[in-house]
């Protein structure tokens, strides 16, 4: 039985981990392309969703363009999604003012005066298929950093499903999720796991912030693949891998190779991709999309129900992990509370420290940017 020593230098030992690593508390990652909503959710009709805790408003221009601003009136805070949209003109319901679709203030009914240099922030936006991104951190950061969407999502050689759900806990949980593949045994035993996953070895690749696990299962697969494949019953070699993209997607890769049948009959081998495209709406919930595409029997809508059906109910067991754990989280003394890492931790450990440099590397630019408009007001 464990001593209070041995508790004692247990915490000593993860409280010294944990402070070089992201987690629910650490400040959100703004210098980065997020996924504000899928393109068809973005119409006519003015929109409000929150990201990264900053209530957005979200509509298209006659011309089709999307748009997203503050949806904050900057008169009296009065959310502009409860106003009006004249052509591309947003009209504030509370007092009238009038923004343009760059959140210029154009006009003001109770005064003649042109309203001068005021308005609400406009976040730079790109669609590529069924989603469109947003860029919410420094503006000037945004060319130089490349838009993540992946080239096979959208892409006509694959049939897309996307489903989503918004996720009580932290975006670092989830995607620390997404890295761990010693979970699927248990958590999703009767959905696409299987039980040789458990002590199936792992490979783990870093490289920079390129963080990859793979493991490569002999198996017979799960129904969720099997099925649409013709391959129930059979022996099939599963190659599962997990990458950590940005802090605002994840991408799960499913490969199967049958064991039972000729390679000529498996050109181009059966493949799955999953973009896990996860939106932090606070730091404690997530705007959590996951399209599912598919190489593999296309065409046929009723695969693509089963195989979205079958998704959705694993991700769902996530959804349940995750929230039980943000619960706990809530419920405990933070001075007293401690986790302990195991072997397959690696990936998300790299994961959680890479994002707690990004976290610290802007705290660093916003506190050098606060210093200089200080030495400037005082020169003043």
């Amino acid at each position: 039985m464990l001593t209070e020593h041995d508790f004692a230098s247990q915490k000593r030992r993860a409280d010294a981990v944990a402070r070089r690593l992201a987690d629910r508390h650490t400040p959100l990652i703004r210098n980065a392309w997020y996924v504000a909503a899928r393109g068809d959710e973005i119409t006519r009709r003015l929109t409000a969703r929150t990201l990264l805790g900053v209530s957005v408003l979200l509509y298209r221009t006659e011309a089709g363009e999307p748009v997203a601003l503050h949806n904050r009136c900057c008169h009296r805070s009065f959310p502009l999604s409860e106003g009006k949209l004249e052509g591309d003109t947003v009209v504030c319901r509370y007092h009238g003012l009038r923004y343009d679709a760059m959140g210029s203030c154009i006009a003001i009914p109770s005064q003649t005066q042109s309203p001068g240099k005021i308005g609400v922030r406009r976040y730079i936006t790109m669609e590529r298929g069924p989603l469109v991104w947003i860029w919410m951190g420094d503006p000037a950061l945004s060319a130089s950093t490349p838009l993540p969407h992946p080239e096979w999502l959208g892409h006509p050689d694959w049939d897309i499903e996307i489903g989503y759900v918004n996720v009580k806990g932290s975006y670092v949980h989830l995607h620390e999720n997404l890295l761990d593949l010693s979970h699927l045994s248990f958590l999703h035993e009767t959905t696409f796991g299987t039980p040789e996953y458990a002590a199936a070895p792992i490979e783990t690749k870093i490289e920079g912030d390129d963080i990859q696990v793979w493991r490569h299962v002999p198996c017979v697969l799960p129904p969720l693949y099997a099925k649409p494949l013709g391959w129930e019953g059979m022996r099939a070699i599963r190659h599962s891998g997990s990458q950590f993209v940005s802090p605002g997607l994840h991408v799960n890769s499913g490969v199967f190779e049958n064991l039972e049948l000729p390679k000529e009959k498996q050109t181009p081998p059966p493949m799955v991709k999953v973009a896990q495209i996860i939106t932090p709406e606070s730091q404690d919930r997530v705007h959590y999309y996951y399209a599912f595409c598919r190489n593999f029997v296309r065409g046929n809508p009723e695969v693509g129900a089963f195989m979205i059906k079958g998704f959705t109910a694993a991700f769902n067991e996530d959804v349940y992990a995750l929230e039980k754990i943000t619960d706990m989280h809530a419920q405990e003394d933070a001075s007293r509370f401690y986790e302990i890492d195991i072997a397959a931790d690696r990936a998300g450990l790299q994961m959680r420290r890479h994002l707690k440099a990004l976290a610290d590397r802007e705290a660093a630019a916003a506190s050098g940017v606060a210093s200089h408009f200080g030495k400037v007001a005082g020169a003043e």
